[in-house]
């Protein structure tokens, strides 16, 4: 592939394409639901528009499931460096980034992590997504990002654009206007510290959908009928008042409006009000089967709903088992990608110090953030102590945040306690008389 003009022109059309595409995804992530444009108005009466949005509901508690507490790394061949080296290079702003990576993931079906280095020469990433990047696959098995693109503003008070497009070891800049599909003035470019383009896709699955695909018409409709439900019931409050037998003029009821007063001169006069049943029981049923089966369609359970207050932390995540092994599954996604993080890193490591580190050496453990029986946890660790090392029985802890420094403070601690300890014999007392042996001997 050779970067010529053209090509960039034939990569921003179908970017523009893919922006109309996707940008639904983030109308409705922030609230902007087909409902505010599409309502039916009804003339003179209540038109109130609610959005229940369980689309960013659902992948905020997905994100909480997977990523509330941090990634560990274990070297498999027990090289304390390699992981000291990431904890020191990555635990500032890890964390928060992987949790904003699957959030955009999940929103679009697949979002880019972008590898940078700071002007202090530090390895960084950062998030694009579909609306603000284009990459350019290899078409074999491997599907290595050819040639990337990233759009954003030349600042908060310009019409006009800067683009990066990333390709080979080089980085070169344009100006564009906004939203055009021409490419603009040209830069410059300079060479980047990788040695291809510095993009990784991250998909949410391997067909690249979001969740929004599986619940939108069942999320539209539930908005459709709350609204309708609540409108009603607005137009309810303000019933008619039907008077039969007496003739009220415009000035009268404006006037029984400000008072609250009706005075009539005839016995005959009949005065009620005009009011229509709702049926409540039929709207609240649709709205529960709608919401029921949006949590399927999502493998989400309600955790506002009631449940017996002496739940096992077992019972509690067989509940949860669905959304558990969804949860695994972004996570094997989500892999992927900080794998290939931990391989370009090293590569930069290498290129930099000098220091030489295996990707693969690395593995990645992932804690769920759900309810966990710590008493059954406790028994199987006491029962494993004799066979498995004490830092892979400190991951299965979910408070356990780094299993290997945790192992160092105990070893710190156990030897703090033993130095405080006397020893009996260096200070020639008899171990069983201070034991508390009173046999008398004569």
């Amino acid at each position: 592939m050779e970067l010529t003009r053209d090509l960039l022109e034939k990569c921003l059309q179908e970017y523009r394409k893919q922006q109309q595409r996707k940008k639904k995804y983030k109308e409705y992530y922030e609230g902007e639901h087909d409902i505010l444009r599409d309502y039916k108005m009804a003339k003179s009466r209540s038109n109130m528009r609610i959005v229940v949005n369980f689309f960013r509901k659902f992948i905020n508690d997905e994100i909480a499931y997977s990523l509330g507490h941090p990634v560990n790394y274990i070297s498999r061949s027990g090289d304390a460096g390699v992981v000291d080296k990431l904890e020191r290079n990555f635990a500032h702003w890890e964390k928060v980034h992987d949790q904003n990576l699957m959030k955009q993931t999940n929103i679009y079906g697949e979002a880019y992590e972008l590898w940078y280095t700071t002007e202090d020469g530090e390895f960084r990433a950062t998030v694009l997504n579909p609306l603000n990047a284009f990459v350019v696959e290899s078409g074999d098995a491997e599907g290595q990002v050819k040639l990337a693109l990233h759009e954003y503003p030349e600042d908060m008070f310009s019409d006009h654009h800067l683009l990066d497009v990333y390709f080979e070891n080089e980085i070169h800049h344009y100006r564009i206007s906004k939203h055009s599909k021409i490419v603009g003035d040209y830069l410059g470019a300079r060479e980047i510290n990788f040695s291809r383009p510095p993009v990784r896709i991250c998909e949410a699955n391997p067909e690249r959908q979001s969740m929004l695909d599986d619940i939108k018409r069942e999320n539209d409709a539930y908005n459709n009928v709350l609204s309708d439900l609540v409108n009603e019931v607005s137009d309810f409050r303000q019933a008619f008042l039907k008077i039969i037998g007496a003739d009220i003029t415009t000035e009268d009821a404006e006037r029984m409006k400000e008072s609250g007063i009706l005075k009539v001169n005839n016995d005959k006069v009949k005065i009620e009000y005009l009011t229509k049943e709702i049926n409540d029981t039929f709207v609240q049923n649709l709205l529960a089967n709608l919401e029921e089966k949006m949590y399927k369609m999502a493998s989400h359970i309600d955790t506002n709903e009631k449940l017996q207050s002496n739940l096992s932390g077992t019972a509690l995540r067989s509940r949860m088992i669905a959304l558990e092994n969804k949860c695994t599954l972004m996570q094997s996604m989500l892999e992927q990608t900080m794998k290939e993080r931990l391989k370009a890193y090293f590569g930069f490591v290498q290129r930099r110090e000098g220091e030489s580190y295996d990707y693969k050496d690395v593995q990645l453990k992932f804690t769920m953030n759900i309810p966990a029986d710590i008493n059954l946890l406790a028994d199987t660790i006491s029962k494993l102590e004799n066979t498995v090392s004490q830092e892979t029985l400190l991951s299965l802890l979910p408070f356990v945040e780094n299993p290997k420094v945790e192992v160092e403070r105990f070893k710190k601690e156990v030897e703090e306690r033993r130095s405080g300890m006397i020893d009996l014999d260096s200070v020639g007392l008899n171990p069983q008389a201070t034991a508390g042996d009173d046999d008398d001997t004569e």
